[in-house]
């Protein structure tokens, strides 16, 4: 049975030499091999670094052990990052690197677009280039720009595209700015608490824009089974509700968009409770794997899905064609 893998990192060589150049966050320091997403706040890199920046052989020979059929290449954090022009220059970059590997590996490798997003204008140009003219399937971005929020306004002419496109977006997880985490180091600040906070509220505050409503056709994928949210998603529903509150633009309620406009991937949770809850609160329509490579063991992250327990059409479902619909393959 085919199996997508939509949530597949990679870094280019460019981004981390741009990293290393910065006075500002994020940096790589060579000498001490760790990625600074802020002061204090260090990300060990060793031999994960290595795994991302390999696009070649390698990966594609690991593809095939775990009968991982395509993967959607998605470039980790650092791209949108920038505070400068710069970015414009390595998204383009990042984009062609991308394309480049799936025209080496037919067939196994789509590409999603890293725009340089808090210069729109430049990024409208580089979404539509990504996918009329390399044919990639979405736009991969983060829950928080580094000060700028995907909610604002400006931004909304990159939503309007994405769907006049007919792409889907990848939201992926970003470290919050929020001291009170980084006093922790990296594994509070991101993967153990700080990412799962940062993109619930990044979705949220999105559905409460009235972001959904505006342009209906907008979909909008995130990881890690929904990131908490299928275990709160009727007290958010009931808060929403309940609490009368002006500022909220969203015609429905939250638990609607998640049935019309998000899908969720397996990535980065390997928890059977996490993956029921899912199940019944979104549905298996909604759920599609990811593996969060190479951040997380692929190998681990496919034995996992295939220990589920699952009807035929279900894991067909959760494998490839939840994907498929999605991108419209």
């Amino acid at each position: 049975m085919k199996l997508y893998d939509l949530e597949h990192h990679f870094y280019i060589k460019e981004t981390i030499d741009a990293m290393k150049k910065r006075k500002g966050y994020p940096n790589y320091d060579e000498k001490e091999d760790v990625i600074n997403w802020y002061k204090s706040l260090p990300m060990p890199q060793g031999p994960l670094l290595k795994k991302l920046l390999e696009l070649g052989d390698e990966r594609v020979r690991m593809m095939d052990e775990l009968g991982i059929s395509t993967a959607v290449l998605s470039t980790s954090q650092g791209v949108e990052d920038l505070e400068t022009e710069e970015s414009i220059e390595l998204a383009r970059k990042t984009n062609d690197a991308a394309y480049q590997v799936t025209q080496k590996y037919p067939g196994r490798f789509l590409g999603s677009a890293i725009l340089p997003t808090k210069y729109v204008d430049a990024a409208l140009v580089e979404l539509e280039r990504c996918v009329k003219d390399l044919g990639f399937v979405c736009w991969h971005t983060h829950s928080n720009l580094r000060g700028a929020f995907l909610e604002e306004e400006r931004f909304l002419p990159l939503f309007q595209k994405a769907a006049e496109l007919g792409i889907y977006i990848y939201l992926h997880p970003n470290i919050p700015n929020l001291p009170n985490l980084h006093e922790y180091g990296f594994t509070v600040a991101g993967p153990g608490a700080g990412f799962t906070v940062d993109t619930m509220m990044a979705i949220l505050k999105l559905i409460a824009s009235g972001l959904f409503d505006r342009i209906p056709e907008t979909k909008l994928v995130i990881g890690h089974f929904g990131e908490a949210i299928p275990f709160l998603m009727d007290r958010i529903d009931n808060r929403f509700n309940f609490i009368p509150n002006s500022r909220l633009k969203n015609r429905e309620l939250p638990s609607y968009y998640f049935r019309r406009n998000i899908l969720v991937t397996t990535s980065g949770n390997m928890s059977k409770a996490a993956f029921e809850c899912t199940k019944e609160v979104f549905g298996m329509e909604h759920i599609m794997f990811g593996s969060d490579y190479a951040y997380e063991d692929a190998k681990e992250m496919v034995n996992f899905v295939r220990e589920l327990s699952l009807t035929e059409e279900e894991r067909a479902m959760l494998y490839y064609k939840n994907a498929e619909k999605l991108m419209k393959h």
